[in-house]
């Protein structure tokens, strides 16, 4: 039996397990998934687990997308562009990085027919998901710019908190794990900066986060995760998968519930 994990740290709150567990059902297939809470000294062994085919696959997330770059032997041009991995594999004997937040960060914005072709963006935080969601926008043409409390943080167009102007921006990219359950009464801008404008946060627990409720209209990450955990099965197993209108219903029902 295949097995397949997410690295990250404090990732306990993480649905993927759930949209894993659905899948296995949905396809027939059987496989495990894991959470492993993992440490930067850890991450040369679970390469090796990679290599000697204990896993069979891993998704990344928070705070490891850049750093496991230093452990793979390639990265695909996603990958590569990005600057960020969150999928990783073996492949003709050698690790690959690869990126599938950049199709479903496009996923989401193409679900709900969001319009940002020519729209100034705020992309909130510098992180790998963050850096995927700016080359999504930049080839939808629009306008995005990250914010930034470390302005050496990032290369690409990029201002500081402090100098955010509410009136030099259409549409926020909350890319920050600020929001998220358990610490779900926060938002990382207060009301005024996002009244009357549109937000995506890429929080999906809860549905609702704070930064939402402030926000004239928006959406939460739970396509994205969707669609990017989707890409990494099909690539982990080799198989194309189809997201139909009953497993899409499916699957946000896993991801939603508390």
């Amino acid at each position: 039996m295949k097995r397949f994990a997410l690295l990250g740290h404090q990732i306990s709150y993480s649905k993927s397990p759930n949209i894993f567990a659905l899948m296995s059902k949905h396809l027939n297939i059987e496989f495990t998934y894991d959470l492993i809470d993992v440490t930067p000294n850890s991450l040369e062994m679970l390469i090796s687990e990679l290599k000697q085919g204990i896993y069979h696959g891993y998704n990344v997330t928070k705070p490891y997308k850049e750093i496991i770059i230093n452990y793979v032997d390639e990265l695909t041009d996603e990958a590569k562009r990005i600057g960020a991995v969150n999928t990783i594999y073996v492949k003709h004997n050698k690790i690959v990085g690869d990126n599938t937040d950049y199709q479903g960060f496009e996923g989401l914005i193409k679900r709900n027919k969001i319009i940002v072709k020519d729209k100034r963006v705020y992309i909130l935080g510098t992180g790998g998901a963050a850096k995927a969601a700016y080359y999504v926008l930049k080839d939808l043409e629009a306008k995005p710019m990250f914010v930034t409390r470390d302005a050496l943080k990032v290369n690409l167009e990029t201002i500081m908190y402090k100098d955010l102007n509410i009136n030099d921006v259409d549409m926020y990219v909350q890319a920050t794990p600020i929001g998220t359950y358990p610490n779900h009464k926060y938002s990382i801008l207060d009301k005024k900066q996002v009244d009357k404008k549109f937000v995506i946060d890429m929080v999906y627990r809860p549905a609702q986060t704070k930064i939402l409720t402030y926000a004239k209209k928006g959406v939460n990450g739970v396509d994205m995760l969707m669609i990017q955990a989707l890409k990494s099965l099909s690539i982990w197993i080799d198989q194309e998968i189809k997201l139909t209108p009953t497993l899409y219903k499916k699957l946000k029902d896993v991801i939603i519930s508390e």
